[in-house]
């Protein structure tokens, strides 16, 4: 994002409506729901599926999992990213089970009945197929889901006609630019696995309202109410907190990590940006560096949350820096556990009986804005 000059409020505010009442606890706890979200949900919209940098190499590959769908996301001999989807087109079998990997013939083989695809999935060699004159090679090659590259991440889109990323994400396009995100490498990654439910994890992280008891450090390096918010509605939803003048950056000590990132000045410097990208991304734009959260469901009442910690290169090599990018790593794992618990305590409390819905307080606007976005999804009627 350029100069804070440019920031400036959109879409509805949901902060002056009076009433604003949570979800339903069935929301949380639904199987139908939850299948239904996976189809119209993680089935249709565009996903974050990891960094350019975790398949550096043609023939490095990851996998995706997406409710029962499985993806290829592969480094192509042309230096390209595809997904494939993780099924042969002869019967059905899965081509790959290992989570991460490198594919050393530059070739996707069939463990069954070994027909082989190129890393573009183009299909290559199919066993004595040849001898069946009906049967058409071009045909075979494997489906794939769509692809986009933003700042370095990779997105894919799992829908047979799927809505183009610079419509369903256009908040995002330009923003941050300054902060050179292509550019950036990953310092340090943590896998949590959390019971909780996909959506408090993205509602957890669009409030404060919760730091003061639950986030006794951070609340000293940040004023709770200091958050503002330029997106409020639509696949993109987010704003900024500002530093307390004494510190620089969300550390241990708040000290920064780095000298800022790329080309980060004036007001930018005094703040962290916090923005969900629905529905699998949380990014936070510090001043020096970069955290984000890659989120994907296992359940309605579990979480893999992958949190990655992104620095310029230059920070990376530099020893001098070792102990501030430390610090930095230290202060959100530190914050992260704090909101985990929290948020697997509400996982359970939403199953009572006795919980009907909530009451949103001034500070959770954002909530209700994403819940609006999930029911618009959905097709369903407000409960209100």
């Amino acid at each position: 994002m350029g100069d804070s000059n440019t920031f400036r409020k959109r879409g509805r505010d949901y902060s002056l409506r009076e009433g604003m009442r949570t979800l339903p606890g069935k929301y949380y706890h639904s199987q139908e729901i939850y299948e239904e979200e996976l189809q119209k949900i993680f089935c249709e919209k565009w996903l974050l599926a990891g960094r350019d940098e975790e398949i550096p190499e043609a023939g490095d590959y990851k996998l995706l999992e997406v409710g029962d769908e499985s993806l290829i996301i592969v480094r192509t001999k042309s230096g390209g990213v595809v997904a494939n989807f993780n099924v042969c087109r002869h019967r059905g079998t899965r081509l790959c089970v290992e989570a991460s990997g490198h594919f050393e013939s530059k070739n996707i083989q069939c463990p069954y009945h070994a027909w082989t695809y190129d890393l573009d999935g183009q299909l290559i060699a199919s066993p004595m197929m040849q001898s069946l004159e009906s049967f058409d090679k071009e045909a075979h090659h494997l489906h794939q889901a769509s692809i986009h590259e933003w700042g370095g991440f990779i997105f894919v889109n799992l829908s047979r006609d799927p809505i183009s990323f610079e419509e369903e994400m256009a908040p995002l396009l330009g923003r941050f630019k300054n902060w050179n995100l292509s550019e950036l490498r990953s310092a340090h990654t943590i896998e949590y696995e959390v019971k909780c439910n996909w959506k408090l994890i993205l509602q957890n992280y669009q409030e404060c309202y919760h730091c003061p008891g639950v986030h006794p450090l951070l609340s000293k390096h940040t004023p709770y109410k200091s958050a503002q918010h330029d997106c409020v509605e639509g696949a993109v939803i987010g704003g900024f907190m500002e530093l307390e003048n004494d510190v620089k950056s969300m550390t241990m000590d708040g000290e920064p990590a780095g000298p800022p990132v790329g080309e980060v000045k004036g007001e930018d410097l005094r703040r962290v940006y916090y923005y969900s990208v629905f529905p699998n991304m949380l990014l936070t734009p510090h001043p020096d560096f970069v955290l984000f959260h890659h989120i994907m469901p296992r359940g309605n009442g579990a979480i893999i949350n992958t949190c990655h910690w992104l620095f310029h290169p230059d920070v990376l090599a530099n020893p001098n820096y070792k102990d501030s990018v430390q610090s930095a790593i230290d202060f959100w794992d530190l914050t992260n556990r704090e909101d985990w618990a929290v948020c697997e305590q509400m996982q359970m409390g939403t199953k009572s009986r006795r919980f009907t819905r909530g009451t949103y307080s001034g500070q959770e606007d954002l909530l209700y804005a994403l819940d609006q976005e999930l029911l618009r999804i959905l097709g369903h009627e407000s409960p209100e």
